[in-house]
């Protein structure tokens, strides 16, 4: 996917310089960043947040934004009356996100998957998100999503268009009509029950007008009974996919000051391939929306793979480019994965983060290949019943390791409130050593800098 990316971008840029043309897509955007603050969804106030926004009172503002959200936790497992939030996050990967499926189902096998409190997915894993969300009930219609459709099911290519002021390379025409088959009212009414629940489920996008991501909240959205709820959730999961410059942007129609505009958004994975909060604040600045402190636990599941891959690299312009847009998008992802580390660990919360093993060696040259698709949720079902999470980012020594992941969960919970030690870890090096190598790479337990 992300040598795709970049392709692409090297043929659009060439194409723009080759044709001059404007794009195909009619425009009433803002021009206005200050009015584009006040856009908002006609009729469906509060479905969405800045991801990037930093608000002095991240309570007051997500109650003045979302005034029909239930208590958040409401239906949450007790521990010595604190509520245990586990937060599932799905990252982005294009195909990749077959691994995510195939963990989910992994787990499901395995008995002991949690009910997650809060679910988010950012472009492949928003795909995926909804249906974790829904629970293992959902796990056929997952493994039939992501390994029984070829490519010409999903996006048709339409090379010669883009080449000529077109806004994309492939049509996903066929994306949006798999989306709808499963994304209904009944779907949407069975996202509202869990919502009144108190679980949450948002997806990010990126607005490329404000060059911004923003997080919806898909429970409020579900809420809604407009009849534009149905394709509002809809299009944010196709925006959330919709890789820049492959895949065409979704126009989103927003109200500001009294009049109509429209935004475009694509892929979250443009500005972040994986999130966990709403809202840039510190984990401790949302307690006031339980009854008491909770006991986080964050599992965040990378559709791809985390550690360095070798390859000999042929000295062209396209696979040069390729290789180094690759290693970048790598490297700002290994960034993100530290930020929410660091979060956990500031909050005392536990880390756990999972991707496809190093070991796997399956190739594909089509952007969906069902064969390859097959072969990695088969490897993510392998990954979800073992069960095995590292601790902390790959690459990072792990502060603090506080127990096995796979232990009895009678025996482990009671610790997860625990603040991490920043002193001396409690695993052995031989035990860390062994779950770093298994996502290729190796690293020592060492105290944190």
């Amino acid at each position: 996917m992300y040598r795709a990316r970049l392709c692409v971008g090297v043929v659009l840029a060439f194409s723009l310089c080759l044709t001059g043309c404007a794009a195909t897509i009619p425009r009433n955007g803002i021009s206005d960043a200050r009015l584009a603050l006040e856009a908002e969804i006609p009729n469906m106030h509060g479905v969405r947040f800045w991801a990037d926004e930093v608000p002095k009172n991240p309570i007051a503002e997500i109650k003045r934004r979302t005034a029909h959200m239930p208590p958040i936790a409401r239906s949450a497992k007790r521990i010595d009356g604190r509520p245990l939030i586990e937060t599932l996050a799905l990252s982005g990967g294009g195909s990749d996100g077959a691994f995510g499926a195939g963990v989910l189902a992994g787990w499901s096998k395995r008995g002991d998957r949690p009910e997650f409190e809060i679910v988010t997915g950012v472009s492949a894993g928003a795909i995926i998100a909804p249906f974790a969300y829904l629970g293992p009930s959902e796990d056929e219609k997952l493994k039939a999503i992501w390994t029984q459709y070829k490519q010409n099911e999903v996006i048709t290519t339409q090379l010669l268009p883009a080449l000529f002021g077109g806004p994309a390379l492939a049509d996903t025409t066929p994306l949006q009509e798999l989306i709808a088959h499963y994304v209904d009212r009944e779907f949407l009414d069975r996202i509202a029950a869990q919502y009144r629940r108190g679980r949450i489920l948002m997806v990010l996008t990126t607005n490329l007008d404000a060059q911004r991501p923003v997080v919806w909240n898909m429970g409020e959205i579900a809420l809604s009974r407009s009849p534009r709820a149905i394709e509002l959730f809809r299009s944010v999961i196709l925006a959330s996919a919709a890789i820049p410059a492959a895949f065409p942007p979704v126009k989103i129609e927003v109200e500001a000051d009294g009049k109509m505009y429209d935004e475009l958004h694509v892929d979250g994975g443009t500005t972040r391939e994986v999130f966990v909060l709403p809202a840039e604040a510190p984990l401790q600045a949302f307690d006031s929306l339980y009854p008491k402190p909770p006991i986080r636990r964050f599992f965040i599941i990378k559709n791809g793979k985390a550690s360095p891959e070798q390859e000999v690299v042929k000295a062209t312009t396209l696979q040069i480019a390729s290789r180094a847009i690759s290693t970048l998008i790598k490297s700002q992802n290994q960034g993100e994965l530290y930020h929410i580390y660091r979060i956990a660990l500031d909050a005392g919360a536990d880390f756990n983060f999972m991707s496809v093993p190093a070991s796997f060696d399956f190739k594909t040259t089509q952007i969906y290949d069902p064969k390859y698709q097959t072969a990695l949720y088969e490897e993510g079902i392998r990954e979800g019943r073992r069960n095995i999470w590292l601790k902390s980012p790959p690459g990072q020594a792990p502060v603090g390791v506080r127990y096995q992941s796979n232990a009895p969960a009678k025996a482990r919970i009671p610790e997860l409130g625990a603040a991490p030690s920043l002193a001396k870890p409690q695993a052995s090096k031989a035990s860390a050593n062994k779950v770093a190598a298994n996502s290729g790479w190796q690293s020592s337990v060492q105290s944190a800098p």
